[in-house]
């Protein structure tokens, strides 16, 4: 039974097919300032949320806990992401040459 493989999607970028150096960087710079920038959109949410409660506008409890939850949940995240990377980099440079 042969499998065609003419109908797949290639899951290659046409652009990332000769990579360098500035098109990986700014790429990955890019995602992560994207990533970072939601965490503080959240910590800001969670924070006004708690300003709004403080002054009796927000009568709502738990939307304030979810908010605050949220927000600490991505920068633990956050935070966990980048002890990982941290730690592949003094891997790398470990590594005899």
């Amino acid at each position: 039974m042969k499998i065609e493989t003419s109908g797949l999607l290639s899951l290659k970028n046409p652009e990332m097919s000769k990579p360098n150096q500035n098109n990986v960087t700014g790429e990955f710079e890019k995602m992560l300032k994207g990533y970072i920038g939601e965490v503080n959109k959240l910590q800001l949410k969670a924070e006004e949320m708690d300003q709004q409660f403080a002054a009796g506008t927000i009568e709502n409890v738990h939307e304030v806990t979810i908010a605050a939850e949220k927000a600490a949940l991505a920068l633990d995240l956050t935070l966990q992401i980048r002890n990982k990377v941290v730690e592949a980099y003094q891997e790398i440079m470990r590594m005899p040459i």
